[in-house]
């Protein structure tokens, strides 16, 4: 019996090492941008041809998009305006950069001035806000 008393101690020690291993072995790898991180993007129109000012086109050109984090605008259905976007390089965490990925959706009026319909952002969920004209 006194030996079982003598290992106890040791055998403690070696499941807690174990648990330790166990439980640090599934924490999440770090990644750039988080898929739940929402950034904010205001549209910028294009200022030369082919592409008219709001083309459908336009609109869902990611390039045309630019990090924009405290920008609202008035709500409305006529012109693209602004989106949360998930699909974003955070590398540049001051300047995150919208990537393809986002997949931005858009219908032209009668007038060809479009605005966002849809984007792809992750989670489900997106916050787009187009402006009236």
């Amino acid at each position: 019996m006194t030996k079982l008393s003598k290992m106890l101690p040791a055998c403690g020690f070696v499941i807690a090492v174990a648990l330790v291993c166990v439980t640090s072995s599934f924490k999440g790898a770090t990644q750039k941008g988080n898929v739940d991180d929402l950034y904010t993007f205001m549209y910028n129109p294009p200022s030369t041809d082919p592409d008219p000012l709001y083309s459908k086109a336009s609109v869902e050109n990611e390039a045309n998009w630019t990090y924009a984090p405290e920008e609202t605008c008035e709500t409305g259905t006529v012109k693209a305006c602004t989106i949360e976007a998930s699909q974003v390089d955070a590398s540049n965490p001051s300047a995150p950069e919208l990537l393809s990925a986002e997949n931005i959706t858009a219908v032209e009026n009668g007038a060809s001035i479009a605005h966002v319909t849809s984007t792809f952002d992750g989670t489900g969920t997106t916050n787009i806000n187009n402006k009236v004209n």
